[in-house]
């Protein structure tokens, strides 16, 4: 019989891979897109299988969280429990919702607004994490294991990658709409390239907190 601690872990690892899984295709099908012996109707569907994919890292580094406080929690590892749990599905209930009706609503102005929302949770998210991963290094409060002090800190690292290829990439799809308006030119071209190369270091550094976090949470090591 599975108890509920290894029934977490599944989900945990299930979301470990659709983050990094979809992350790769993203990054790979960017690079399908600014290949210039690629027709503009071969692009275009790259295109939109990208945006389609793009939506499963959001999702899943929402999902993480409360996840791997199921996990600590069933540690003796945090002292979010019981209602205080409830009270963190719930929020990340809602902010799941925000980050879906974005990506659904993309190119209209409530799509803009509920960007903006699920961007300043992840700024707040990011400095509470933070502030929380630090305090446990000297006081073993709210986490009492340095291993896991250290990948609450990671996770907000690799939020901050999030965001980094959020803001890199946010050219893309103008780029792509004046592309497919004008079509190839030595212009247009540059204008797709530069958002896609400069993302590079913010994807190789999300990809190596993810592996590190993986590491730290499998071998578990005293710090």
């Amino acid at each position: 019989m599975l108890d509920s601690q290894t029934l977490w872990i599944m989900v945990h690892v299930v979301l470990l891979v659709y983050w990094l899984g979809a992350d790769i295709s993203v990054f790979y099908s960017s690079f399908q897109l600014i290949k210039t012996e690629n027709s503009p109707e071969t692009r275009a569907a790259v295109a939109k299988v990208l945006g389609f994919v793009n939506a499963f890292p959001g999702i899943a580094s929402i999902l993480m969280l409360p996840v791997g406080l199921m996990l600590a929690n069933g540690k003796g590892l945090s002292p979010i429990s019981g209602g205080w749990l409830a009270i963190v599905w719930l929020l990340a209930g809602v902010w799941l919702l925000i980050s879906v009706s974005a990506a659904s609503q993309r190119g209209t102005p409530l799509g803009k607004t509920y960007s903006n929302i699920d961007l300043w949770i992840r700024i707040v998210l990011i400095a509470v994490l933070t502030i929380a991963a630090i305090v446990s290094f000297s006081s073993g409060e709210p986490f009492a294991s340095n291993w896991l002090a250290l990948k609450v800190l990671l996770f907000a690292f690799v939020l901050v990658c999030g965001l980094g290829i959020r803001f890199t990439f946010a050219g893309l799809g103008p780029a792509f709409g004046r592309f497919m308006a004008e079509g190839s030119t030595p212009e247009t071209e540059a204008a797709l390239r530069v958002p896609v190369i400069r993302v590079k270091p913010w994807v190789l550094a999300l990809w190596a907190g993810l592996v590190v976090m993986s590491l730290l949470g499998i071998a578990q090591p005293s710090l």
